[in-house]
C-alpha cells in the first residue's frame, strides 16, 4: 500500500507542477499527513520551475506548489 500511495503522490506532484508551469498560478493540494507532504516536497525539490511550501495548521496542513 505504501509503495502504491508513494508513487501516486509522486505522479500527482508532477501533474500539478505541469499545471503550475502552464498557468503560472499556485496550486494547493488537499490536507495530508506529514509523511505524504514530504513525498511531494522530495518529488519536486529538483524542479527548476516550481517550489513547494507547507501551509496551514496541524491536521489541515497542505502543500502549495508555486512557480519560481
Amino acid at each position: 500500500y505504501k509503495a502504491r500511495r508513494s508513487s501516486s503522490l509522486q505522479s500527482l506532484a508532477r501533474r500539478m507542477a505541469d499545471q503550475v508551469r502552464k498557468t503560472r498560478q499556485p496550486v494547493v493540494l488537499e490536507p495530508m499527513p506529514a509523511h505524504e507532504r514530504r513525498i511531494i516536497h522530495l518529488a519536486l525539490r529538483d524542479d527548476p520551475d516550481v517550489y513547494t511550501e507547507s501551509t496551514g495548521e496541524d491536521e489541515a496542513r497542505k502543500v502549495q506548489i508555486l512557480p519560481k
